[in-house]
């Protein structure tokens, strides 16, 4: 999907994307970048890291479509 997304949706997907990031700092506190790194290139993870990038990737994956979705049809399922 971000292969055949067009600059235009990237950057409509990083706009949304960085407004729940926002929206959850508010809620529940700013994670420190060096954690968030480090989550990132972790080669183990624990159950709550793992549910935390699984639900970051269907955050992107929902995000992406939707903005696909706006600017013209999409020719892959969304899930």
């Amino acid at each position: 999907m971000i292969e055949q997304a067009t600059k235009e949706q990237l950057a409509g997907t990083e706009c949304i994307l960085a407004l729940r990031a926002s929206q959850y700092a508010r809620h529940h506190g700013e994670l420190p970048l060096p954690e968030l790194q480090k989550r990132l290139t972790a080669t183990q993870l624990d159950a709550k890291q793992l549910a935390l990038l699984r639900d970051g990737t269907e955050a992107l994956v929902g995000v992406l479509a939707t903005v696909s979705e706006i600017g013209g049809e999409r020719d892959y399922p969304m899930q």
